[in-house]
């Protein structure tokens, strides 16, 4: 079952693309998908990743964000506060070996064995 988060991103990437009369197959070319693949993320299906993301925002001219408009953006299953906190400034790390060496780091305080 798709993820709520995912429909409502794929129902937001519709509306928009039909506010600007682009068809599923325009989308997809300028994106390098398929119109099925276009489909998927619509229907919430595929989940879309972040560069792709990032490229409907841009081809349709809108904030990223209006991607996300009406998704609970503040929910953090699972995670606390500092694990969010940590999770964010991880992503931001440019360096395979960077975050390489946090995972070692985090998994030697853990006390777990590292793989």
């Amino acid at each position: 079952m798709p993820d709520p988060v995912d429909i409502i991103v794929g129902q937001n990437v519709r509306t928009l693309r039909a506010k600007r009369r682009i068809s599923q197959l325009e989308l997809g070319d300028a994106l390098g998908l398929t119109f099925q693949q276009i489909q998927k993320y619509e229907k919430g299906t595929n989940r879309v990743s972040a560069s792709k993301l990032h490229q409907i925002a841009v081809f349709l001219g809108v904030d990223i964000s209006a991607l996300f408009e009406g998704a609970d953006t503040t929910a953090r299953p699972g995670l606390s506060a500092e694990a969010y906190e940590l999770a964010v400034t991880y992503d931001k790390l440019r360096s395979t070996a960077g975050k390489e060496a946090v995972k070692t780091i985090v998994t030697l305080m853990s006390g777990e064995a590292y793989a």
